[in-house]
């Protein structure tokens, strides 16, 4: 695992489309959110490459949106980081992942199933160990980068339904691994 910090600006070429972002906000619904999830992150987004523009998919609050990556770490509160898969991905199964998460794009966020996830984190409960690609209506952050990876078959955390992942999930996903903190631009 690297924990070094980079200045975006430096490592940008290197990330590639269908790598996660992986978010510690420092805000007042990261705090929430880590509480309730019991982890040390509060959200998660993945990377793609829009012609010449690195862009971040994500679940927010205002539903499945793209914005740039830089702009993204410009105006977060918290640290970003940054890790890719260490099975190797085909140039054409990260292309069919970018076209499953556009497809995505304009869906609604899913406020009430991030309540669900807390319950069933709170009281241990059974949180269905069936993986199955199936489209949403509504897409909460983890649970959108799960299922862009199931796209292409890779299951995240097996025994986890996509539908339960949280962001702490994906980071100790098996498949993933930690290559940097983003850093601002000055």
């Amino acid at each position: 695992m690297i924990n070094r910090v980079f200045q975006y600006g430096d490592i940008r070429e290197q990330i590639r489309s269908g790598d996660v972002l992986l978010y510690k906000g420092r805000g007042f619904i990261s705090w929430l959110v880590k509480q309730f999830t019991g982890a040390e992150y509060s959200h998660a987004g993945f990377a793609v490459w829009w012609n010449k523009r690195l862009m971040v998919m994500e679940a927010v609050g205002k539903g499945v949106v793209v914005t740039p990556l830089s702009r993204n770490i410009e105006l977060y509160h918290g640290d970003v980081e940054w890790y890719w898969c260490k099975k190797n991905i085909a140039p054409a199964d990260r292309v069919r992942m970018v076209q499953f998460a556009q497809e995505e794009l304009g869906k609604c966020f899913a406020r009430w199933k991030m309540f669900a996830i807390s319950f069933y984190i709170l009281f241990k409960r059974d949180m269905d160990k069936r993986d199955e690609l199936r489209r949403a209506n509504r897409l909460f952050c983890s649970y959108y980068v799960s299922q862009v990876y199931n796209s292409i078959g890779l299951d995240l955390k097996k025994n986890k339904s996509d539908r339960f992942m949280s962001p702490n999930d994906v980071a100790q996903s098996p498949l993933l691994v930690k290559r940097a903190v983003l850093k601002k631009e000055p």
